[in-house]
Protein backbone atom coordinates (compact mmCIF):
# COMPACT_ATOMS: atom_id res chain seq x y z
CA UNK A 1 0.00 0.00 0.00
CA UNK A 2 1.51 3.33 -1.07
CA UNK A 3 0.18 6.61 0.32
CA UNK A 4 1.04 10.08 -1.00
CA UNK A 5 0.66 13.18 1.21
CA UNK A 6 0.91 16.22 -1.07
CA UNK A 7 0.85 19.05 1.51
CA UNK A 8 2.86 17.51 4.36
CA UNK A 9 3.21 20.70 6.42
CA UNK A 10 -0.46 20.34 7.40
CA UNK A 11 -0.09 16.77 8.70
CA UNK A 12 1.79 16.33 11.96
CA UNK A 13 3.47 13.25 13.41
CA UNK A 14 0.26 11.84 14.90
CA UNK A 15 -1.52 11.80 11.54
CA UNK A 16 1.53 10.46 9.69
CA UNK A 17 1.97 7.66 12.24
CA UNK A 18 -1.57 6.46 11.59
CA UNK A 19 -0.96 6.49 7.84
CA UNK A 20 2.37 4.70 8.24
CA UNK A 21 0.56 1.89 10.02
CA UNK A 22 -1.38 1.39 6.77
CA UNK A 23 1.48 1.43 4.30
CA UNK A 24 4.45 3.22 2.78
CA UNK A 25 4.00 6.99 3.11
CA UNK A 26 5.59 9.53 0.77
CA UNK A 27 5.19 13.12 1.97
CA UNK A 28 6.08 15.60 -0.77
CA UNK A 29 4.71 18.73 -2.41
CA UNK A 30 4.37 18.29 -6.16
CA UNK A 31 3.47 20.56 -9.04
CA UNK A 32 0.62 19.51 -11.30
CA UNK A 33 2.90 17.96 -13.93
CA UNK A 34 4.90 15.94 -11.40
CA UNK A 35 1.73 14.82 -9.65
CA UNK A 36 0.24 13.66 -12.94
CA UNK A 37 3.41 11.67 -13.56
CA UNK A 38 3.75 10.10 -10.10
CA UNK A 39 0.11 9.53 -9.08
CA UNK A 40 0.00 6.20 -10.91
CA UNK A 41 2.29 4.77 -8.21
CA UNK A 42 -0.10 5.35 -5.31
CA UNK A 43 -3.15 3.64 -3.81
CA UNK A 44 -4.11 6.56 -1.55
CA UNK A 45 -3.57 10.31 -1.89
CA UNK A 46 -3.99 12.78 1.00
CA UNK A 47 -4.53 16.41 -0.04
CA UNK A 48 -5.71 19.83 1.01
CA UNK A 49 -7.07 22.73 -1.02
CA UNK A 50 -3.90 23.51 -3.01
CA UNK A 51 -3.76 20.09 -4.70
CA UNK A 52 -6.08 19.97 -7.70
CA UNK A 53 -7.24 16.52 -8.73
CA UNK A 54 -8.98 17.15 -12.03
CA UNK A 55 -9.95 14.53 -14.59
CA UNK A 56 -6.62 14.78 -16.40
CA UNK A 57 -4.68 13.94 -13.24
CA UNK A 58 -7.09 11.29 -11.97
CA UNK A 59 -7.12 9.54 -15.35
CA UNK A 60 -3.50 8.59 -14.73
CA UNK A 61 -4.18 7.25 -11.22
CA UNK A 62 -4.41 3.59 -12.19
CA UNK A 63 -4.06 2.22 -8.63
CA UNK A 64 -5.86 4.96 -6.72
CA UNK A 65 -8.55 3.70 -4.33
CA UNK A 66 -8.97 6.54 -1.81
CA UNK A 67 -8.64 10.32 -1.78
CA UNK A 68 -8.44 11.86 1.68
CA UNK A 69 -9.05 15.61 1.56
CA UNK A 70 -8.48 17.61 4.75
CA UNK A 71 -11.07 20.13 3.59
CA UNK A 72 -14.81 20.58 3.90
CA UNK A 73 -15.43 21.63 0.30
CA UNK A 74 -14.35 19.49 -2.64
CA UNK A 75 -14.16 21.99 -5.49
CA UNK A 76 -10.51 21.07 -6.06
CA UNK A 77 -11.46 17.49 -6.92
CA UNK A 78 -13.40 16.15 -9.91
CA UNK A 79 -15.84 14.30 -7.67
CA UNK A 80 -17.98 12.95 -10.50
CA UNK A 81 -15.04 11.42 -12.35
CA UNK A 82 -13.63 9.96 -9.15
CA UNK A 83 -17.02 8.35 -8.54
CA UNK A 84 -17.03 6.88 -12.04
CA UNK A 85 -13.64 5.35 -11.31
CA UNK A 86 -14.81 3.93 -7.99
CA UNK A 87 -12.41 6.11 -6.02
CA UNK A 88 -13.69 6.84 -2.53
CA UNK A 89 -13.38 10.41 -1.21
CA UNK A 90 -13.05 11.11 2.51
CA UNK A 91 -13.33 14.73 3.66
CA UNK A 92 -13.94 16.75 6.83
CA UNK A 93 -17.18 17.25 8.70
CA UNK A 94 -16.95 20.18 11.09
CA UNK A 95 -13.25 20.40 11.97
CA UNK A 96 -12.87 23.80 10.27
CA UNK A 97 -15.97 25.39 11.77
CA UNK A 98 -14.43 27.31 14.67
CA UNK A 99 -11.28 28.66 12.97
CA UNK A 100 -13.20 29.78 9.88
CA UNK A 101 -15.84 31.50 12.01
CA UNK A 102 -13.11 33.18 14.06
CA UNK A 103 -11.35 34.40 10.91
CA UNK A 104 -14.64 35.75 9.63
CA UNK A 105 -15.03 37.81 12.80
CA UNK A 106 -11.41 38.95 12.52
CA UNK A 107 -12.09 40.24 9.01
CA UNK A 108 -15.32 41.93 10.10
CA UNK A 109 -13.50 43.72 12.91
CA UNK A 110 -10.54 44.61 10.69
CA UNK A 111 -12.83 46.21 8.11
CA UNK A 112 -15.07 47.94 10.63
CA UNK A 113 -12.14 49.46 12.52
CA UNK A 114 -9.84 49.96 9.48
CA UNK A 115 -7.05 48.09 11.24
CA UNK A 116 -4.81 47.17 8.25
CA UNK A 117 -4.63 50.76 7.01
CA UNK A 118 -4.20 52.23 10.49
CA UNK A 119 -1.28 49.85 11.03
CA UNK A 120 0.26 50.83 7.70
CA UNK A 121 -0.06 54.52 8.56
CA UNK A 122 1.60 54.22 11.96
CA UNK A 123 4.33 51.93 10.59
CA UNK A 124 5.17 54.76 8.18
CA UNK A 125 5.65 57.12 11.11
CA UNK A 126 2.34 58.93 10.69
CA UNK A 127 -0.30 59.80 13.29
CA UNK A 128 -3.65 60.10 11.49
CA UNK A 129 -6.35 59.19 13.99
CA UNK A 130 -8.93 61.24 12.10
CA UNK A 131 -8.54 58.95 9.05
CA UNK A 132 -9.43 55.80 10.94
CA UNK A 133 -12.75 56.52 12.59
CA UNK A 134 -14.47 53.13 12.41
CA UNK A 135 -17.89 51.76 13.16
CA UNK A 136 -18.92 49.56 16.06
CA UNK A 137 -20.70 46.25 15.60
CA UNK A 138 -23.21 46.69 18.41
CA UNK A 139 -26.68 47.27 16.97
CA UNK A 140 -25.67 46.47 13.40
CA UNK A 141 -27.41 43.80 11.31
CA UNK A 142 -25.33 40.86 10.11
CA UNK A 143 -26.65 39.00 7.07
CA UNK A 144 -25.38 35.43 6.80
CA UNK A 145 -25.67 33.65 3.46
CA UNK A 146 -25.54 29.96 4.34
CA UNK A 147 -26.54 29.16 7.93
CA UNK A 148 -24.86 25.77 8.28
CA UNK A 149 -22.16 24.87 10.81
CA UNK A 150 -19.87 27.83 10.08
CA UNK A 151 -22.66 30.35 9.52
CA UNK A 152 -24.29 29.35 12.80
CA UNK A 153 -21.01 29.72 14.69
CA UNK A 154 -20.50 33.18 13.18
CA UNK A 155 -24.02 34.07 14.33
CA UNK A 156 -23.12 32.95 17.86
CA UNK A 157 -20.00 35.13 17.91
CA UNK A 158 -21.78 38.12 16.36
CA UNK A 159 -24.54 38.02 18.98
CA UNK A 160 -21.88 38.49 21.64
CA UNK A 161 -21.08 41.81 19.94
CA UNK A 162 -24.73 42.87 20.14
CA UNK A 163 -25.49 42.32 16.48
CA UNK A 164 -28.88 41.45 14.98
CA UNK A 165 -28.74 38.31 12.82
CA UNK A 166 -30.64 37.54 9.64
CA UNK A 167 -29.84 34.71 7.22
CA UNK A 168 -30.59 33.37 3.76
CA UNK A 169 -30.30 29.66 3.07
CA UNK A 170 -32.60 27.90 0.57
CA UNK A 171 -31.80 24.54 2.14
CA UNK A 172 -32.78 25.49 5.70
CA UNK A 173 -36.43 25.77 6.81
CA UNK A 174 -35.81 27.09 10.32
CA UNK A 175 -32.91 28.36 12.41
CA UNK A 176 -32.44 29.04 16.10
CA UNK A 177 -29.48 31.27 15.26
CA UNK A 178 -31.02 33.75 12.84
CA UNK A 179 -34.21 35.15 11.35
CA UNK A 180 -34.55 33.59 7.89
CA UNK A 181 -35.27 35.99 5.02
CA UNK A 182 -35.05 35.89 1.23
CA UNK A 183 -31.84 36.95 -0.49
CA UNK A 184 -33.06 40.37 -1.62
CA UNK A 185 -34.26 41.23 1.88
CA UNK A 186 -30.92 40.20 3.36
CA UNK A 187 -28.97 42.31 0.86
CA UNK A 188 -31.18 45.36 1.43
CA UNK A 189 -31.16 45.24 5.24
CA UNK A 190 -27.70 44.04 6.25
CA UNK A 191 -24.91 46.32 7.42
CA UNK A 192 -22.46 43.44 7.06
CA UNK A 193 -22.90 40.42 4.78
CA UNK A 194 -20.88 37.23 5.19
CA UNK A 195 -20.85 34.24 2.86
CA UNK A 196 -20.80 30.65 4.15
CA UNK A 197 -22.51 28.79 1.30
CA UNK A 198 -21.23 25.85 -0.70
CA UNK A 199 -20.23 26.52 -4.30
CA UNK A 200 -22.71 24.78 -6.60
CA UNK A 201 -24.18 25.43 -10.02
CA UNK A 202 -26.97 27.39 -8.34
CA UNK A 203 -24.73 29.48 -6.09
CA UNK A 204 -22.00 30.35 -8.63
CA UNK A 205 -21.85 34.15 -9.03
CA UNK A 206 -24.57 34.49 -6.41
CA UNK A 207 -23.41 38.05 -5.78
CA UNK A 208 -23.21 40.01 -9.05
CA UNK A 209 -23.83 43.58 -10.21
CA UNK A 210 -27.56 43.37 -9.49
CA UNK A 211 -27.00 42.15 -5.93
CA UNK A 212 -24.46 44.90 -5.20
CA UNK A 213 -27.09 47.38 -6.32
CA UNK A 214 -29.41 46.17 -3.55
CA UNK A 215 -26.88 46.57 -0.73
CA UNK A 216 -26.57 49.54 1.60
CA UNK A 217 -23.87 51.97 0.50
CA UNK A 218 -22.12 51.52 3.85
CA UNK A 219 -22.32 47.72 3.71
CA UNK A 220 -19.33 45.43 4.23
CA UNK A 221 -18.98 42.08 2.43
CA UNK A 222 -16.99 39.11 3.75
CA UNK A 223 -16.17 35.90 1.86
CA UNK A 224 -14.40 33.04 3.64
CA UNK A 225 -16.29 30.36 1.69
CA UNK A 226 -15.54 30.02 -2.04
CA UNK A 227 -14.40 32.60 -4.58
CA UNK A 228 -16.97 31.62 -7.20
CA UNK A 229 -19.83 32.91 -5.05
CA UNK A 230 -18.92 36.49 -5.98
CA UNK A 231 -18.36 38.05 -9.41
CA UNK A 232 -14.98 39.71 -8.83
CA UNK A 233 -15.39 42.27 -11.61
CA UNK A 234 -18.70 43.36 -10.08
CA UNK A 235 -17.08 43.49 -6.63
CA UNK A 236 -14.32 45.79 -7.82
CA UNK A 237 -16.84 48.01 -9.61
CA UNK A 238 -18.97 48.22 -6.45
CA UNK A 239 -15.94 49.18 -4.35
CA UNK A 240 -14.72 51.77 -6.86
CA UNK A 241 -18.14 53.36 -7.27
CA UNK A 242 -18.92 53.41 -3.54
CA UNK A 243 -21.88 51.04 -3.90
CA UNK A 244 -20.54 49.28 -0.80
CA UNK A 245 -18.11 50.50 1.84
CA UNK A 246 -15.65 47.62 1.93
CA UNK A 247 -14.94 43.91 1.50
CA UNK A 248 -12.68 41.19 2.84
CA UNK A 249 -11.82 38.13 0.75
CA UNK A 250 -10.04 34.98 1.94
CA UNK A 251 -10.68 32.82 -1.15
CA UNK A 252 -9.65 33.13 -4.79
CA UNK A 253 -10.49 31.65 -8.18
CA UNK A 254 -7.06 30.02 -8.37
CA UNK A 255 -4.95 29.07 -5.39
CA UNK A 256 -2.07 29.86 -5.56
CA UNK A 257 -2.96 33.05 -7.42
CA UNK A 258 -3.08 33.26 -11.21
CA UNK A 259 -3.83 35.96 -13.78
CA UNK A 260 -7.55 35.53 -13.08
CA UNK A 261 -6.96 37.06 -9.64
CA UNK A 262 -4.80 39.95 -10.84
CA UNK A 263 -7.54 42.59 -10.81
CA UNK A 264 -8.65 41.95 -7.24
CA UNK A 265 -5.07 41.77 -5.93
CA UNK A 266 -4.11 44.96 -7.76
CA UNK A 267 -7.18 46.76 -6.42
CA UNK A 268 -6.42 45.71 -2.83
CA UNK A 269 -2.83 46.89 -3.17
CA UNK A 270 -3.87 50.39 -4.20
CA UNK A 271 -7.02 50.99 -2.16
CA UNK A 272 -8.10 51.08 1.47
CA UNK A 273 -11.44 49.27 1.39
CA UNK A 274 -10.48 45.71 0.45
CA UNK A 275 -8.69 43.17 2.64
CA UNK A 276 -7.32 39.98 1.07
CA UNK A 277 -5.86 36.99 2.90
CA UNK A 278 -4.44 33.74 1.43
CA UNK A 279 -7.26 31.28 2.31
CA UNK A 280 -6.24 31.07 5.96
CA UNK A 281 -9.75 30.82 7.42
CA UNK A 282 -9.14 27.30 8.68
CA UNK A 283 -5.39 27.66 9.17
CA UNK A 284 -4.81 27.25 12.88
CA UNK A 285 -2.47 24.78 14.54
CA UNK A 286 -5.40 23.21 16.38
CA UNK A 287 -7.50 22.81 13.24
CA UNK A 288 -4.61 21.38 11.21
CA UNK A 289 -3.95 18.81 13.94
CA UNK A 290 -7.58 17.76 14.20
CA UNK A 291 -8.08 17.72 10.43
CA UNK A 292 -5.00 15.58 9.88
CA UNK A 293 -6.11 13.11 12.53
CA UNK A 294 -9.67 12.94 11.18
CA UNK A 295 -8.53 12.22 7.64
CA UNK A 296 -5.82 9.74 8.69
CA UNK A 297 -8.28 7.81 10.86
CA UNK A 298 -10.89 7.88 8.11
CA UNK A 299 -8.45 6.52 5.56
CA UNK A 300 -7.24 3.81 7.94
CA UNK A 301 -10.80 2.72 8.66
CA UNK A 302 -11.67 2.65 4.96
CA UNK A 303 -8.62 0.55 4.16
CA UNK A 304 -9.56 -1.96 6.86
CA UNK A 305 -12.88 -2.56 5.11
CA UNK A 306 -11.35 -3.13 1.70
Amino acid sequence: MRILVTEPEYFDGDAVSILESCGDVVAKRMGKDELAEKIADFDVIIVRIETHLDKKVLARAKRLRIIGSATTGLNHIDVDYAGERGIRIINLHGTHTIPTAEHTMALILSLSRKIPWAYRSVSEGKWERYRFIGEQLDGKTLGIIGIGRIGSKVAEYAKAFGMKIIAYDPYVKSSKDAKLVNLNSLLENSDIITLHAALTGESTSLICKHEFGLMKRNALLINTARAGLIDNAALIEALKDGKINGAAIDVFEDEPLSERDFLIVEYARNNSNLIITPHIGASTAEAAHEAGLEIAKGVAKALEKQ
